[in-house]
């Protein structure tokens, strides 16, 4: 959905954060409001970068409106989106080999099985405070309030897929990625590195595994391997990962 960006010029001090994050973007005014920002070209950059910059802001100066395709061209009326820099720690699943168990299983068996694992996975996130973020059919994006309820999550999910192998014969082995990180939170949905890290941590995991990013790890009563450095795709600096024994 299209949205419309104006920087209220009274409220803009010349910090110049939006510029910084978003260079085609923004620009500096000239003339009677030389020092102070303006709106460039907001299509140049992703609707993400877009808040980044509007949160980099110190005095808020910057709008952001969502504007609803289903109302007349002209008729002006927006919809403000909410938006908020917040801390989480964000987690995302996924059934190792998938592709190879729907083939061995079929259509049916799979159906059954995704159904049992999508009961049980909810049921552990809305235990230990995880809201469910998006459903991506054989996993899920989970945000936590804080890394223990997390990492508590984490465990529980890999000890009960364990015990039904044990109980009942199999169980999907499962991988999963742990990162706390600040986010942006538009309406719902959580956008910001920090969400793209998790993600690429997650998918280094092997079925049955636990990865997280160190920092997140800290203070843990879990076992943690030694650390190591990665370099994740799409991310400029290397961060250090563990691996959560939970057994």
């Amino acid at each position: 959905m299209p949205v419309r960006v104006r920087v209220i010029r009274s409220h803009c001090v010349g910090a110049g954060n939006c510029i910084y994050v978003a260079p085609t973007a923004f620009a500096w005014q000239k003339g009677e409001w030389h020092g102070k920002a303006d709106v460039l070209d907001p299509t140049s950059v992703e609707e993400e970068r877009l808040f980044e910059a509007a949160l980099a802001c110190p005095t808020q100066a910057i709008e952001i409106e969502e504007v609803d395709e289903m109302l007349p061209l002209h008729t002006g009326l927006t919809r403000t989106v909410a938006t908020a820099r917040v801390e989480r720690t964000f987690m995302f699943t996924d059934i190792a080999r998938s592709t190879v168990l729907v083939e061995a299983l079929g259509d049916k068996a799979w159906e059954s099985l995704i159904s049992w694992h999508d009961q049980t996975l909810r049921s552990l996130f809305a235990a230990h405070g995880g809201e469910e973020i998006q459903h991506t059919g054989d996993g899920f994006f989970v945000a936590f309030p804080d890394q223990a309820s997390a990492l508590d999550a984490a465990v529980a999910i890999q000890r009960r897929l364990e015990e039904h192998r044990r109980t009942q014969g199999f169980a999907p082995e499962v991988r999963i990625g742990l990162h706390a990180s600040a986010a942006t939170r538009i309406e719902r949905d959580f956008r910001g590195k920090g969400v793209h890290e998790a993600a690429r941590i997650a998918a280094l995991g092997e079925g049955g595994e636990i990865v997280t990013s160190r920092s997140t790890a800290e203070g843990t009563t879990y076992p943690v391997s030694e650390p190591r450095s990665v370099t994740l795709k799409g991310i400029s600096e290397p961060i250090e990962v563990v691996t959560v024994d939970w057994r």
